[in-house]
């Protein structure tokens, strides 16, 4: 497995995931405490597993919490392959409204999150399984965002299948007005 430091400060991305396959199938490990803890400054205490189930156009996002349930996320995909986005909201971060991305496929590679970054993604490939692991548990009352098209990021898409939440979600400007992270 190898960790790769991207352009947004404390945002990683893990490649070369293990993964086994044989007659009976497939095995695919996208975390291991003990690698996290001996390479970098990743917090490996998880307290919530979630998974997603989407179809190709579906764009999920852009998301993170705050508050006390502020959290890190790791997140892999089983199945499939997504378009995956993160926009730095963190006002003393030196990549402060940078923004990263990085094509998930399944059973390849996964991207750690820390606090204070929107996350979201593009659905490439109908019967997408998106797998979250987070440092917190979810909270309603903590659970933030930024609209899909609202921070300059071209998606590639004219007609995303959207949630109402998602496409009720503030500007990156009203965002930054309302929030401080």
């Amino acid at each position: 497995m190898r960790i790769i430091q991207t352009n947004i400060e404390g945002l990683f991305v893990f490649e070369n995931l293990p993964n086994f396959s044989d007659l009976r199938g497939r095995l695919f490990k996208p975390f291991s405490y003990s690698f996290f803890v001996e390479n970098e400054d990743i917090n490996t205490q998880i307290k919530e597993v979630w998974f997603t189930f989407s179809h190709q156009g579906v764009i999920r996002g852009m998301h993170l919490q705050i508050g006390e349930f502020a959290c890190e996320k790791i997140v892999s995909v089983i199945q499939g392959g997504v378009q995956d986005v993160v926009l730095d909201l963190r006002k003393d971060s030196k990549t402060f409204k940078e923004v990263f991305e990085v094509t998930l496929n399944e059973n390849e590679n996964a991207i750690y999150i820390p606090k204070g970054c929107a996350h979201g993604y593009k659905v490439l490939r109908d019967y997408t399984i998106t797998m979250y692991m987070a440092t917190d548990i979810h909270s309603n009352d903590n659970d933030v965002g930024v609209k899909w098209d609202s921070f300059g990021y071209d998606w590639g898409i004219k007609n995303p299948i959207l949630s109402t939440k998602d496409e009720s979600l503030p500007s990156l400007e009203e965002f930054l007005k309302r929030y401080k992270i």
